[in-house]
């Protein structure tokens, strides 16, 4: 057989049923291949960048591989920004690119990447992969892919590359290929019991305890029922980070909601005045801790902090921890609840952060319910939430001013209907992978909160979208802007740039295509809503209804971009004066 017809006998020996990309000359054999299976469904995008999101979506909504099949050249090199958004946040992919034959590698033919040497898309992946392979023995083809599989999914996920030049693709192999499954280890890490007995000393110590679940804890089988169970077992507060929002149900007792450049005022001011949090699979980013500055997030070091990731270059990265331990977060929480057996919860301090949450509701009251025309689009979010919760569906929110407000409005209670990109933030993440969440499972429905800049980026997903008959609802915030660019230029420079505003060169008025004549061309349904009593309405029956729809939402322009009370985003721009943050040294 070819070396191509022993990879697809791979793809399904692996277990996997679905495969994206876009097809192109470098792959002709592995696509004649894939003919002979026709088990596994191939769903080829308009756009490369498009599949790899979709297989992106496609693992976090399953947590099982499907791998992206792309071309050399352009092919390849259009994914290199969705694969870092892969590595970023994190989700595991395996990319195929096709090659050139080994024949005529360094001549500088067409698509070849030969400037510095030949065909050299590896030293492009290497950067943004866990692993990044060009392949040269058709005797070890099936070898190295299960190290790139394993390499993809152990310990913290991410994408691996893996490049086979044309003639390799056609060499003939005998044997059986081997499924990965063997080359696997058997055990998620778990910490020393050294460590998880001092977290649990200081967590007996601590009068003011804080739970911060990060978007690791999504990762982590099973970690959600035990975090749930550990919290009520202690009668601890649970924040989370914004990509694991809902890993906690957020309207229960406990839940702050998540802590954050964005998040919730409960849970900043429970943070900012913790002395011991327990941090599960959180890296300590910056929105998350608003740029490391002392006391808007956290206050260290007077806060201690217990830190569990199953990546060791992530812990201690950006504070000093009091306990760091290399460990999957329910194996740790597994560990840990024995040792807080008897542990009695701290009465004062669950009264002081139930006084705050009592503020936050209080806050957002007249934000999640208003009544004006266009719509808050604080109160669409909400909605978006509320509606999305009763059909048990997913929402994925794309990048843009849409995350501010997401991420404090909407209530997720879900452990799995929350997915968002906000480690790279590429614009219109959301907007293309989520057809990788339907193809999953067609039957759960599955909504994007997009603004019109990432939805005019991949719009052409509304193709893929009816071609394949998978029915996403696309609510696009439609105001005519880059919303989030143009609110945070203004306030740093006091002016804005016209790239800020879409707008036309010859009348001067505000454009965006016809988002409902737009979704009618590809086969969509599409609809218009001006009047925020119209919303809710037209959300439920797009959802009901089983097609792809785009529902095109005028929003208040007025509303300003929401940040956390006392929380700003200011960046360090004097180059000779230190920044605010955890650091040891300071200019002179």
């Amino acid at each position: 057989m070819r070396v191509v017809d022993a990879v697809a006998e791979w793809f399904e020996s692996a277990g996997f049923t679905h495969y994206f990309g876009y097809a192109g000359g470098a792959l002709w054999p592995f696509l004649d291949a894939l003919i002979d299976h026709p088990r596994l469904a191939g769903i080829q995008a308009k756009h490369e960048s498009h599949a790899v999101h979709m297989a992106d979506v496609y693992y976090r909504t399953t947590g099982r591989l499907a791998p992206v099949l792309v071309s050399k050249g352009p092919g390849l090199l259009n994914t290199v920004g969705a694969v870092a958004s892969a590595m970023h946040d994190p989700s595991a992919l395996m990319v195929f690119a096709g090659a050139g034959s080994t024949h005529l590698m360094g001549k500088g033919g067409m698509q070849e990447l030969y400037y510095n040497g030949f065909e050299d898309a590896v030293s492009v992946f290497r950067p943004v992969t866990k692993g990044a392979w060009l392949l040269w023995r058709p005797d070890t083809v099936i070898d190295v892919l299960n190290q790139a599989y394993k390499t993809a999914v152990t310990g913290r996920p991410g994408p691996v590359f893996v490049q086979l030049p044309f003639d390799v693709q056609l060499a003939r192999v005998h044997g059986a290929p081997e499924p990965p499954v063997g080359r696997l280890p058997a055990a998620r890490p778990r910490a020393d019991a050294a460590a998880v007995r001092r977290a649990a000393e200081l967590l007996r110590g601590a009068q003011r305890p804080v739970i911060v679940a990060g978007g690791g804890c999504k990762n982590s089988p099973g970690s959600a029922g035990m975090l749930r169970a550990l919290a009520e077992q202690t009668r601890t507060p649970v924040a989370s980070t914004l990509t694991a929002k809902g890993i906690f149900p957020e309207s229960h007792e406990l839940a702050l909601g998540p802590v954050g450049r964005s998040g919730t005022d409960a849970a900043a001011a429970a943070t900012r005045t913790a002395d011991v949090v327990l941090a599960l699979g959180a890296r300590f980013s910056d929105n998350h801790t608003g740029n490391w500055r002392r006391k808007l997030v956290y206050d260290i070091p007077a806060t201690k902090i217990i830190q569990v990731n199953v990546d060791h270059q992530e812990i201690g990265r950006n504070y000093p921890v009091e306990v760091g331990a290399v460990a999957d977060a329910a194996s740790f929480l597994e560990d840990l609840a024995p040792e807080l057996a008897g542990y009695q919860p701290r009465d004062r301090w669950l009264a002081e952060v139930a006084t705050w949450k009592r503020a936050w509701a209080e806050k957002i009251r007249g934000v999640i319910t208003a009544e004006g025309s266009p719509i808050h689009p604080g109160r669409l979010v909400h909605e978006v939430g509320e509606i999305t919760a009763e059909a048990n569906g997913r929402i994925l929110i794309d990048v843009g001013d849409v995350i501010q407000y997401a991420e404090p409005y909407l209530r997720v209670d879900s452990p799995d209907a929350w997915h968002i990109n906000s480690g790279m933030a590429e614009m219109g993440w959301a907007s293309s992978g989520v057809l990788g969440a339907v193809a999953a499972d067609r039957g759960r429905p599955a909504v994007v909160v997009t603004g019109d800049g990432a939805f005019n980026m991949v719009s052409g997903i509304l193709a893929t979208s009816v071609e394949y008959q998978l029915p996403a609802v696309w609510v696009v915030l439609n105001n005519h802007e880059l919303g989030i660019e143009r609110k945070g230029s203004a306030a740093a420079f006091k002016r804005a740039h016209p790239w800020y505003r879409f707008v036309r060169a010859d009348t001067g008025e505000p454009y965006n295509p016809d988002y409902c004549t737009l979704a009618a061309a590809n086969g969509a349904d599409g609809v218009r809503v001006d009047k925020a009593c119209e919303f809710g309405p037209a959300l439920a029956h797009a959802v009901r209804s089983g097609r792809p729809s785009v529902i095109d939402v005028a929003i208040d322009l007025a509303v300003p971009t929401f940040f956390t009370e006392g929380i700003d985003r200011a960046y360090p721009a004097v180059w000779d004066k230190s920044y605010p943050q955890h650091s040891s040294l300071t200019l002179a």
